[in-house]
């Protein structure tokens, strides 16, 4: 079944040998490592630590991140601190002490879902760490706001990734004006229409 994905960005999704029907509008993660070691290496920085969420987006990011940064060489992985999918209580906590650690390396490229970047975030607040640490977030984090509602003083300075976006003129206007008697071609619009307006054809 031919697929076309708007958000997916696992790198091996590219592999047209195991997914040969899977095409996305969107880049793979690689491209966004391969971007951040590019921030990482203009803002002149050679000591890095890296924390992903556990799971294919957090541990494949962080991995082509840290190819990425070999194959351009002059830069250094302090510590890569996987974040658990269930973290316990004080997990977060833990993960700034484990930051401290390596406390000369305050820049941290982060791929971590919202939550995790998130509580991280307080974590480091709470240990009067706002400012220490340099983040440079992966397109989970992007332009969004609710990561670091709150919490700004413990953010400031982050530089976050985001794949270029564009409107498309006139897209909106012709999307919001589809109806069953001018969208027949469209087999599944009936059963949409029937969800958005709660009703039966």
């Amino acid at each position: 079944i031919p697929q076309i994905s708007y958000a997916s960005t696992a790198p091996e999704l590219s592999d047209p040998g195991r997914y040969e029907y899977f095409s996305r509008v969107v880049p793979p993660d690689s491209y966004q490592a391969q971007a951040m070691v590019d921030v990482v290496r203009a803002l002149g920085w050679s000591y890095v630590s890296t924390l992903a969420s556990e799971g294919n987006y957090g541990e494949s990011g962080v991995e082509a991140f840290v190819q990425s940064s070999r194959e351009a060489g002059g830069l250094c992985i302090a510590q890569s601190i996987k974040i658990p999918r269930e973290p316990r209580p004080g997990e977060f906590a833990k993960v700034i002490g484990r930051l401290m650690e390596t406390s000369t390396a305050r820049g941290v490229v982060l791929f971590a879902n919202e939550d995790d970047i998130r509580r991280v975030l307080e974590a480091a607040a709470l240990a009067n760490l706002s400012g220490h640490f340099s983040w440079v977030g992966s397109d989970s984090w992007g332009a969004k706001m609710a990561p670091v509602q709150g919490l700004e003083a413990a953010a400031r300075g982050a530089i976050t990734i985001l794949p270029k976006r564009a409107s498309v003129p006139g897209f909106d206007e012709y999307f919001t004006s589809r109806s069953l008697e001018n969208n027949r071609r469209n087999l599944w619009f009936h059963e949409f229409w029937e969800d958005d307006f709660n009703c039966r054809l």
